[in-house]
Order: C-alpha cells, then structure tokens, then sequence
C-alpha cells in the first residue's frame, strides 16, 4: 500500500510538472497584458444610433479602442485613417471571399471610438465622424458619467481645456489604442505613432497568443 501510495504520489508530482513545463512562457509582445490582462465590467453607454452599448457588445468580438473627439485636429483623424486600414485589411485576411462584405459580427473585430468630449459629441455628430472612416466603426458617447463607466475601466486620463474659448477647446488625451478579448479583458495596447503594419502585427500576435491560452 505504501509502494502503491509513493508510485501515486509520484506519477502526480510527474502530471504537474509535465503541464508546468507545457504551459507556454509569455512571449516578448510589445503592448500585451498578460498574465494578468484586466476585466472589464459593466459598463453603459451610448452609440452613435442612440443605442445603450455595455458589456454585452464587447462579448465575443476583439475590440480596437481608441478615446478621442471629433473636433480633433490631428491624432485622431490620424488614427482613425490608419484604423480604417488596418481594419480592412484584417477582414480581408480572416474574409477574402466575403470582400469585406460582412458585418462586424462575423468579422470578429470592432473598432470603438470612444469620445472624452461628449458635450459637443453628439450622436449624430459622432455618426457621421465615425461612418467616414468605415460604416462598421461604432462612435461612443453619453454623459459624463456614462463615458468615465469605460475609461476609468480602462485608465484613461483626458483632461478639457476651455480656457480659451467657450466653443473652440482642445482635449488632452491618450494616443493609444486598447484592445480587449472576446472576454471583455484588457489584453493589450498599440502605442502612438501608429501605422498599418504595426497595428496589424501587434493585434495578430497577441490575438494567436491569447486564443491559444483559453
């Protein structure tokens, strides 16, 4: 019995250090979170057809976020142009016969423009910004108190200048995009400057390493 219990206790020990062993070290990927990617909780805002989007829209689909305004004039037109094009690139990588045809849904990958200006960022205001760079783009906004339901999530700092003047005032904000799981975790962030290229490999990296954890 005492053999029998040693050999169990063995062939256990051997099992742990085998799946140890198996459990693949972090790679070195610019920008991932991980092993301890963030949880994003509910949330409630509202998008550019006046619809509530939380939680539940997140779920199940990869979601490039970028906070910004409209007004903007430089970084976020920027970015939402290179957005533009790696998005289409993507789908047309995971689709080519649907040419881009699909909705996002099916693509699997949504681009999120969250406004930190959302006393002039009106739905309408925010559906024409975002149907300019692509139909699928979803535009955020909301109250105040709606927008800091995501950005203190995701630890997003901006700060509203109107010292100048009543109507022409910039917002100091982030550069970078976030990116979030099928599981509404924060994985990972693309850092400015950004281009095509960078984006697309940094988002197919951390996409390949994360699905291969679960």
């Amino acid at each position: 019995m005492i053999t029998l219990a040693l050999l169990a206790a063995g062939a256990g020990f051997y099992i742990s250090l085998k799946q140890a062993q198996q459990q693949a070290p972090t790679p070195d990927i610019e920008g991932l979170f991980w092993p301890s990617p963030k949880q994003i909780y509910a949330f409630n805002t509202i998008d550019q057809h006046g619809k509530t989007f939380g939680l539940e829209q997140i779920r199940g689909l990869w979601s490039l976020v970028f906070f910004g305004y409209t007004h903007c004039p430089d970084i976020c037109p920027i970015t939402m142009a290179v957005l533009a094009d790696s998005y289409q690139q993507l789908v047309s990588a995971e689709n080519p016969a649907e040419n881009l045809g699909g909705n996002r849904a099916e693509n699997n990958i949504q681009i999120i423009f969250v406004s930190v200006d959302p006393e002039r960022d009106t739905t309408a205001t925010l559906a024409r910004y975002v149907s300019y760079f692509n139909k699928n783009f979803i535009g955020l906004g909301g109250t105040v108190d709606m927008i800091e339901s995501l950005t203190k999530q995701i630890g997003i700092a901006y700060y509203i200048d109107k010292k100048k003047t009543a109507d022409n005032y910039l917002v100091d904000h982030s550069a970078s995009i976030f990116l979030l799981d099928p599981k509404a975790r924060l994985v990972g962030k693309l850092s400015a400057p950004h281009a095509t290229k960078n984006i697309i490999e940094q988002f197919t990296r951390i996409k390949k390493f994360v699905n291969a954890q679960d």
